[in-house]
Protein backbone atom coordinates (compact mmCIF):
# COMPACT_ATOMS: atom_id res chain seq x y z
CA UNK A 1 0.00 0.00 0.00
CA UNK A 2 1.04 3.42 -0.78
CA UNK A 3 2.10 5.91 2.03
CA UNK A 4 -0.96 7.41 2.90
CA UNK A 5 0.35 11.35 3.57
CA UNK A 6 -3.40 13.12 2.37
CA UNK A 7 -6.43 13.04 4.55
CA UNK A 8 -10.05 13.36 3.18
CA UNK A 9 -13.26 13.95 5.73
CA UNK A 10 -16.07 11.72 5.11
CA UNK A 11 -18.77 13.26 6.21
CA UNK A 12 -22.62 12.17 6.77
CA UNK A 13 -24.88 13.68 8.58
CA UNK A 14 -25.97 10.35 10.88
CA UNK A 15 -22.50 8.36 11.63
CA UNK A 16 -23.44 5.92 10.19
CA UNK A 17 -26.96 3.65 9.26
CA UNK A 18 -25.78 -0.10 9.04
CA UNK A 19 -27.58 -0.26 6.25
CA UNK A 20 -25.06 2.22 4.21
CA UNK A 21 -22.13 -0.03 3.84
CA UNK A 22 -21.80 1.56 0.31
CA UNK A 23 -19.70 3.83 1.95
CA UNK A 24 -17.12 2.12 4.23
CA UNK A 25 -16.91 -0.32 1.48
CA UNK A 26 -15.10 2.68 -0.67
CA UNK A 27 -13.38 4.24 2.03
CA UNK A 28 -11.62 1.03 3.17
CA UNK A 29 -9.97 0.73 -0.55
CA UNK A 30 -8.30 4.00 -0.14
CA UNK A 31 -4.59 3.62 -0.57
CA UNK A 32 -3.13 7.00 -0.70
CA UNK A 33 -5.51 9.35 1.40
CA UNK A 34 -6.14 8.70 5.24
CA UNK A 35 -9.84 8.68 6.09
CA UNK A 36 -11.35 10.68 9.36
CA UNK A 37 -15.21 9.86 9.30
CA UNK A 38 -17.06 13.06 10.29
CA UNK A 39 -20.67 13.67 11.46
CA UNK A 40 -23.70 15.21 13.33
CA UNK A 41 -25.39 12.42 15.08
CA UNK A 42 -25.30 8.29 15.33
CA UNK A 43 -27.57 6.68 13.52
CA UNK A 44 -30.26 4.25 15.12
CA UNK A 45 -28.47 1.21 14.26
CA UNK A 46 -25.00 2.53 13.52
CA UNK A 47 -22.21 0.58 10.93
CA UNK A 48 -19.13 -0.71 13.25
CA UNK A 49 -16.11 1.71 12.10
CA UNK A 50 -12.65 0.46 12.36
CA UNK A 51 -11.94 4.34 14.14
CA UNK A 52 -13.82 6.75 16.27
CA UNK A 53 -15.33 9.52 13.98
CA UNK A 54 -15.64 13.36 15.04
CA UNK A 55 -19.08 13.96 15.91
CA UNK A 56 -21.30 16.69 16.71
CA UNK A 57 -23.25 15.09 19.09
CA UNK A 58 -22.80 11.44 20.54
CA UNK A 59 -25.95 10.77 21.66
CA UNK A 60 -29.81 10.93 20.22
CA UNK A 61 -31.47 12.45 22.96
CA UNK A 62 -33.82 15.01 22.16
CA UNK A 63 -31.46 17.56 22.87
CA UNK A 64 -28.89 16.08 21.11
CA UNK A 65 -31.46 15.87 18.10
CA UNK A 66 -32.01 20.28 18.74
CA UNK A 67 -28.58 20.57 18.62
CA UNK A 68 -28.01 18.80 15.46
CA UNK A 69 -31.48 20.22 13.91
CA UNK A 70 -29.71 24.24 14.96
CA UNK A 71 -26.35 23.21 13.23
CA UNK A 72 -28.20 22.19 10.03
CA UNK A 73 -29.58 25.45 9.65
CA UNK A 74 -26.88 27.70 11.49
CA UNK A 75 -23.31 26.03 11.33
CA UNK A 76 -22.40 27.22 14.49
CA UNK A 77 -20.54 25.39 16.99
CA UNK A 78 -17.25 26.33 17.40
CA UNK A 79 -15.73 23.06 19.71
CA UNK A 80 -17.09 20.78 16.56
CA UNK A 81 -15.22 23.00 14.16
CA UNK A 82 -12.18 22.89 15.99
CA UNK A 83 -12.10 19.52 15.73
CA UNK A 84 -12.66 18.75 12.53
CA UNK A 85 -10.10 21.34 12.04
CA UNK A 86 -7.29 19.42 14.16
CA UNK A 87 -7.54 16.71 11.40
CA UNK A 88 -5.62 18.81 9.26
CA UNK A 89 -7.42 17.16 5.96
CA UNK A 90 -6.91 18.04 2.77
CA UNK A 91 -10.20 17.42 1.22
CA UNK A 92 -14.05 16.85 2.60
CA UNK A 93 -16.06 14.45 1.03
CA UNK A 94 -19.53 14.52 2.25
CA UNK A 95 -22.49 12.04 1.61
CA UNK A 96 -26.37 12.66 0.61
CA UNK A 97 -27.73 16.30 -0.88
CA UNK A 98 -29.61 16.86 2.13
CA UNK A 99 -26.22 16.98 4.59
CA UNK A 100 -24.85 19.30 2.13
CA UNK A 101 -25.60 22.46 3.80
CA UNK A 102 -23.71 21.20 6.74
CA UNK A 103 -20.83 19.94 4.38
CA UNK A 104 -20.54 23.63 3.15
CA UNK A 105 -20.38 25.03 7.14
CA UNK A 106 -17.58 22.26 7.75
CA UNK A 107 -15.50 22.94 4.60
CA UNK A 108 -15.67 26.64 5.33
CA UNK A 109 -14.76 26.25 8.80
CA UNK A 110 -11.67 23.99 7.82
CA UNK A 111 -11.34 25.69 5.02
CA UNK A 112 -10.91 22.80 2.35
CA UNK A 113 -12.38 21.78 -0.81
CA UNK A 114 -15.83 20.37 -0.72
CA UNK A 115 -16.79 17.50 -2.93
CA UNK A 116 -20.64 15.93 -2.30
CA UNK A 117 -21.80 12.35 -3.26
CA UNK A 118 -25.59 12.64 -4.78
CA UNK A 119 -26.92 9.13 -3.48
CA UNK A 120 -30.61 9.35 -3.92
CA UNK A 121 -31.80 11.92 -1.79
CA UNK A 122 -33.31 15.54 -1.88
CA UNK A 123 -32.26 15.65 -5.72
CA UNK A 124 -35.19 13.10 -6.52
CA UNK A 125 -37.77 15.32 -5.07
CA UNK A 126 -39.68 17.97 -6.00
CA UNK A 127 -39.31 21.14 -4.24
CA UNK A 128 -43.27 21.05 -2.73
CA UNK A 129 -42.29 17.67 -1.30
CA UNK A 130 -39.16 18.93 -0.06
CA UNK A 131 -40.74 21.98 1.56
CA UNK A 132 -43.30 19.08 3.38
CA UNK A 133 -40.65 17.64 5.26
CA UNK A 134 -38.86 19.77 8.45
CA UNK A 135 -35.62 17.65 7.93
CA UNK A 136 -35.63 19.22 4.29
CA UNK A 137 -35.55 22.40 4.50
CA UNK A 138 -32.31 23.12 5.37
CA UNK A 139 -31.33 21.60 2.47
CA UNK A 140 -33.67 23.86 0.69
CA UNK A 141 -32.50 27.43 2.42
CA UNK A 142 -28.42 26.48 1.60
CA UNK A 143 -28.75 24.97 -1.12
CA UNK A 144 -27.69 27.86 -3.64
CA UNK A 145 -24.66 28.30 -1.62
CA UNK A 146 -23.94 24.42 -1.73
CA UNK A 147 -24.27 24.70 -5.42
CA UNK A 148 -21.59 27.52 -5.35
CA UNK A 149 -19.24 26.25 -3.05
CA UNK A 150 -18.81 22.60 -3.85
CA UNK A 151 -16.15 22.13 -6.16
CA UNK A 152 -17.67 18.85 -7.69
CA UNK A 153 -21.01 16.51 -7.24
CA UNK A 154 -20.60 12.95 -7.76
CA UNK A 155 -23.21 11.48 -9.17
CA UNK A 156 -24.00 7.42 -8.04
CA UNK A 157 -25.49 6.71 -11.79
CA UNK A 158 -26.60 8.51 -14.94
CA UNK A 159 -30.11 8.87 -13.51
CA UNK A 160 -29.22 10.59 -10.77
CA UNK A 161 -27.04 12.87 -12.86
CA UNK A 162 -30.51 13.29 -15.05
CA UNK A 163 -32.38 14.42 -11.94
CA UNK A 164 -29.79 16.45 -10.40
CA UNK A 165 -29.77 18.63 -13.51
CA UNK A 166 -33.49 18.73 -13.67
CA UNK A 167 -33.32 19.83 -9.64
CA UNK A 168 -30.46 23.23 -10.51
CA UNK A 169 -27.24 21.71 -10.18
CA UNK A 170 -24.62 23.20 -11.84
CA UNK A 171 -24.28 20.64 -14.55
CA UNK A 172 -20.81 21.11 -15.19
CA UNK A 173 -19.60 20.20 -11.64
CA UNK A 174 -21.43 16.87 -12.11
CA UNK A 175 -19.91 13.44 -12.49
CA UNK A 176 -21.46 10.45 -12.34
CA UNK A 177 -18.91 7.67 -10.70
CA UNK A 178 -19.85 3.92 -9.89
CA UNK A 179 -18.12 3.18 -6.60
CA UNK A 180 -18.28 -0.57 -7.21
CA UNK A 181 -18.06 -3.87 -4.93
CA UNK A 182 -15.26 -5.76 -3.31
CA UNK A 183 -14.88 -8.61 -5.55
CA UNK A 184 -13.00 -10.93 -3.26
CA UNK A 185 -16.28 -11.28 -1.40
CA UNK A 186 -18.48 -10.80 -3.74
CA UNK A 187 -17.34 -14.44 -5.01
CA UNK A 188 -19.58 -17.32 -5.52
CA UNK A 189 -18.68 -20.20 -3.52
CA UNK A 190 -21.13 -23.25 -3.53
CA UNK A 191 -21.25 -25.18 -6.70
CA UNK A 192 -24.15 -24.43 -9.53
CA UNK A 193 -25.67 -28.20 -7.91
CA UNK A 194 -25.81 -27.21 -4.37
CA UNK A 195 -27.62 -24.31 -4.94
CA UNK A 196 -31.34 -23.93 -4.51
CA UNK A 197 -33.12 -24.16 -7.79
CA UNK A 198 -36.50 -22.57 -6.56
CA UNK A 199 -35.10 -20.01 -4.18
CA UNK A 200 -36.07 -16.55 -5.29
CA UNK A 201 -34.08 -13.77 -2.93
CA UNK A 202 -35.00 -10.41 -1.79
CA UNK A 203 -32.31 -8.12 0.24
CA UNK A 204 -32.97 -4.23 1.20
CA UNK A 205 -35.24 -2.06 3.24
CA UNK A 206 -38.64 -2.53 3.65
CA UNK A 207 -39.79 0.59 2.50
CA UNK A 208 -42.61 1.18 0.07
CA UNK A 209 -40.02 2.73 -2.94
CA UNK A 210 -38.29 -0.70 -2.85
CA UNK A 211 -41.40 -2.68 -4.45
CA UNK A 212 -41.12 -5.35 -2.59
CA UNK A 213 -45.66 -5.73 -1.88
CA UNK A 214 -45.08 -6.31 -5.97
CA UNK A 215 -42.56 -8.92 -5.24
CA UNK A 216 -45.28 -10.51 -3.12
CA UNK A 217 -47.90 -10.50 -5.94
CA UNK A 218 -45.68 -11.74 -8.27
CA UNK A 219 -44.77 -14.64 -6.50
CA UNK A 220 -48.30 -15.88 -6.05
CA UNK A 221 -48.82 -15.75 -9.83
CA UNK A 222 -45.18 -17.92 -9.67
CA UNK A 223 -46.24 -20.19 -7.17
CA UNK A 224 -49.16 -21.20 -8.97
CA UNK A 225 -47.39 -22.64 -11.69
CA UNK A 226 -44.19 -23.77 -9.65
CA UNK A 227 -45.57 -24.93 -6.24
CA UNK A 228 -41.58 -25.49 -5.18
CA UNK A 229 -41.07 -21.48 -5.65
CA UNK A 230 -40.35 -19.59 -2.46
CA UNK A 231 -39.19 -16.26 -1.48
CA UNK A 232 -36.49 -15.24 1.27
CA UNK A 233 -36.95 -11.62 2.43
CA UNK A 234 -33.59 -10.26 3.79
CA UNK A 235 -33.91 -6.37 5.54
CA UNK A 236 -36.08 -4.31 7.75
CA UNK A 237 -38.23 -1.34 7.90
CA UNK A 238 -41.41 0.45 8.52
CA UNK A 239 -42.86 -1.20 6.21
CA UNK A 240 -42.47 -4.43 7.02
CA UNK A 241 -45.57 -5.16 8.80
CA UNK A 242 -47.55 -4.18 5.84
CA UNK A 243 -46.03 -6.85 3.81
CA UNK A 244 -45.97 -9.49 6.52
CA UNK A 245 -49.62 -8.60 6.29
CA UNK A 246 -49.70 -8.96 2.15
CA UNK A 247 -47.99 -12.45 2.44
CA UNK A 248 -50.82 -13.81 4.91
CA UNK A 249 -53.29 -12.65 2.36
CA UNK A 250 -51.79 -14.23 -0.14
CA UNK A 251 -50.69 -17.61 1.04
CA UNK A 252 -47.37 -17.48 -0.61
CA UNK A 253 -44.42 -19.57 0.31
CA UNK A 254 -42.26 -16.50 2.33
CA UNK A 255 -39.71 -16.23 5.16
CA UNK A 256 -38.86 -12.63 6.79
CA UNK A 257 -35.60 -12.69 8.26
CA UNK A 258 -35.13 -9.08 8.88
CA UNK A 259 -31.51 -7.18 9.05
CA UNK A 260 -29.10 -10.26 8.74
CA UNK A 261 -25.15 -9.54 8.99
CA UNK A 262 -23.21 -9.55 5.03
CA UNK A 263 -21.56 -12.74 6.04
CA UNK A 264 -25.25 -14.11 6.14
CA UNK A 265 -26.31 -12.45 2.97
CA UNK A 266 -23.64 -13.52 1.20
CA UNK A 267 -24.58 -17.00 2.15
CA UNK A 268 -28.16 -16.96 0.55
CA UNK A 269 -26.71 -15.14 -2.43
CA UNK A 270 -24.63 -17.96 -2.90
CA UNK A 271 -27.84 -20.14 -2.89
CA UNK A 272 -30.51 -17.89 -4.58
CA UNK A 273 -31.49 -18.77 -8.09
CA UNK A 274 -32.58 -15.13 -8.65
CA UNK A 275 -32.71 -12.04 -7.22
CA UNK A 276 -35.31 -9.71 -7.45
CA UNK A 277 -36.23 -5.98 -6.19
CA UNK A 278 -38.52 -4.08 -7.73
CA UNK A 279 -37.96 -0.71 -7.17
CA UNK A 280 -40.98 2.23 -7.86
CA UNK A 281 -41.19 5.34 -8.42
CA UNK A 282 -43.40 7.28 -5.51
CA UNK A 283 -45.40 10.81 -5.51
CA UNK A 284 -42.62 12.57 -3.91
CA UNK A 285 -40.70 11.42 -6.65
CA UNK A 286 -38.27 8.99 -4.31
CA UNK A 287 -36.51 6.32 -6.25
CA UNK A 288 -33.54 3.93 -6.71
CA UNK A 289 -30.59 5.60 -7.40
CA UNK A 290 -28.27 2.84 -8.36
CA UNK A 291 -28.82 -0.36 -6.71
CA UNK A 292 -25.56 -1.67 -5.33
CA UNK A 293 -27.25 -5.14 -4.53
CA UNK A 294 -27.88 -5.76 -7.77
CA UNK A 295 -24.60 -5.74 -9.14
CA UNK A 296 -23.46 -7.84 -5.81
CA UNK A 297 -25.90 -10.10 -6.87
CA UNK A 298 -24.33 -10.87 -10.16
CA UNK A 299 -21.14 -11.21 -8.86
CA UNK A 300 -22.34 -14.13 -6.66
CA UNK A 301 -23.67 -15.88 -10.08
CA UNK A 302 -27.15 -14.61 -9.38
CA UNK A 303 -29.32 -13.20 -12.57
CA UNK A 304 -31.42 -10.19 -11.72
CA UNK A 305 -35.30 -9.53 -12.21
CA UNK A 306 -35.99 -5.70 -11.08
CA UNK A 307 -37.91 -2.98 -12.82
CA UNK A 308 -37.23 -0.32 -15.64
CA UNK A 309 -36.66 2.52 -12.88
CA UNK A 310 -33.73 5.04 -11.62
CA UNK A 311 -30.68 3.56 -11.75
CA UNK A 312 -31.21 -0.15 -11.66
CA UNK A 313 -31.13 -0.78 -15.32
CA UNK A 314 -27.41 0.85 -15.00
CA UNK A 315 -26.78 -2.25 -12.70
CA UNK A 316 -26.94 -5.27 -15.94
CA UNK A 317 -26.76 -5.91 -19.39
CA UNK A 318 -30.69 -6.04 -19.56
CA UNK A 319 -31.97 -9.05 -21.21
CA UNK A 320 -28.51 -10.90 -20.82
CA UNK A 321 -27.71 -10.35 -17.10
CA UNK A 322 -31.04 -9.53 -16.06
CA UNK A 323 -34.68 -8.89 -16.72
CA UNK A 324 -36.42 -5.57 -16.15
CA UNK A 325 -40.36 -5.22 -16.41
CA UNK A 326 -42.26 -2.08 -16.15
CA UNK A 327 -43.12 -0.69 -12.70
CA UNK A 328 -45.94 -2.10 -10.58
CA UNK A 329 -46.43 -4.59 -13.88
CA UNK A 330 -47.03 -7.68 -11.65
CA UNK A 331 -47.65 -10.23 -14.40
CA UNK A 332 -44.88 -9.06 -16.22
CA UNK A 333 -42.11 -9.92 -13.26
CA UNK A 334 -43.64 -13.27 -12.60
CA UNK A 335 -42.92 -14.15 -16.07
CA UNK A 336 -39.69 -12.91 -15.63
CA UNK A 337 -39.22 -15.14 -12.35
CA UNK A 338 -40.36 -17.67 -13.86
CA UNK A 339 -37.99 -17.38 -16.91
CA UNK A 340 -34.98 -17.70 -14.46
CA UNK A 341 -36.97 -20.38 -12.92
CA UNK A 342 -37.77 -22.92 -15.84
CA UNK A 343 -35.15 -22.16 -18.31
CA UNK A 344 -32.01 -23.53 -17.34
CA UNK A 345 -29.98 -22.49 -20.49
CA UNK A 346 -31.19 -19.23 -20.18
CA UNK A 347 -30.43 -19.14 -16.00
CA UNK A 348 -26.93 -20.59 -16.98
CA UNK A 349 -25.70 -17.80 -19.66
CA UNK A 350 -27.10 -15.07 -17.83
CA UNK A 351 -25.13 -16.24 -14.62
CA UNK A 352 -21.99 -16.83 -16.53
CA UNK A 353 -21.98 -13.18 -18.60
CA UNK A 354 -23.23 -11.64 -14.47
CA UNK A 355 -20.22 -12.47 -13.49
CA UNK A 356 -17.89 -11.32 -15.99
CA UNK A 357 -19.66 -8.07 -16.39
CA UNK A 358 -19.66 -6.83 -13.10
CA UNK A 359 -16.35 -7.87 -13.24
CA UNK A 360 -15.28 -5.23 -15.60
CA UNK A 361 -17.16 -2.30 -14.40
CA UNK A 362 -17.72 -2.76 -10.91
CA UNK A 363 -13.98 -3.31 -8.70
CA UNK A 364 -14.08 -1.25 -5.59
CA UNK A 365 -10.16 -1.10 -6.02
CA UNK A 366 -10.21 0.47 -9.96
CA UNK A 367 -13.12 2.49 -8.58
CA UNK A 368 -11.61 3.99 -5.39
CA UNK A 369 -7.89 4.41 -7.61
CA UNK A 370 -10.19 6.79 -9.81
CA UNK A 371 -11.95 8.50 -6.72
CA UNK A 372 -8.49 9.09 -5.46
CA UNK A 373 -7.22 10.96 -8.54
CA UNK A 374 -10.47 12.99 -8.40
CA UNK A 375 -9.15 13.90 -4.81
CA UNK A 376 -5.89 15.29 -6.41
CA UNK A 377 -7.79 17.00 -9.13
CA UNK A 378 -10.30 18.92 -6.20
CA UNK A 379 -7.27 19.81 -4.54
CA UNK A 380 -5.08 21.29 -7.24
CA UNK A 381 -7.97 23.39 -8.27
CA UNK A 382 -9.03 24.53 -4.94
CA UNK A 383 -8.34 28.30 -3.93
CA UNK A 384 -9.52 29.38 -0.36
CA UNK A 385 -11.18 31.60 0.74
CA UNK A 386 -13.15 31.43 -3.05
CA UNK A 387 -17.08 31.00 -2.20
CA UNK A 388 -17.56 29.69 -5.57
CA UNK A 389 -15.46 26.95 -6.88
CA UNK A 390 -15.66 26.71 -10.73
CA UNK A 391 -16.10 22.89 -12.24
CA UNK A 392 -12.95 20.84 -12.78
CA UNK A 393 -12.44 18.52 -15.07
CA UNK A 394 -11.09 15.15 -13.91
CA UNK A 395 -9.94 12.02 -16.99
CA UNK A 396 -10.88 8.93 -15.95
CA UNK A 397 -8.35 6.62 -14.85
Amino acid sequence: MESRDKKVLVFAERMLPSTQTFIPLQVNALTRYQPQYVGLIPADKNYPLEHAPIMLTSDRTRAARIRREAYRWTGVAPGFHAAVCSARADILHGHFAEGGPAAVFLADAAKLPLMLHLRGGAELMADEALQKQLFQRPYLAWRERLWKRASMFLCVSEFIKSKAIKAGFPEAKLRVHYTGMNLKKFTPVLPVAEMDPSLVLYVGRLVPYKGCDYLLRAMAQVQQRQPDAHLVVIGDGTFRPELERLAGELGIRCRFLGERPQSEIHQWLDKARVFCAPSVTLADGMSEAFGNVFSEAQAMGVPVVSSRHGGIPETMKEGVTGLLAEERDVEMLAAHLLRYLEDDGFWAASREEGLRWVRSRFDVQKQTACLENIYDVVRADFRPGEKSQEAVAVEDS
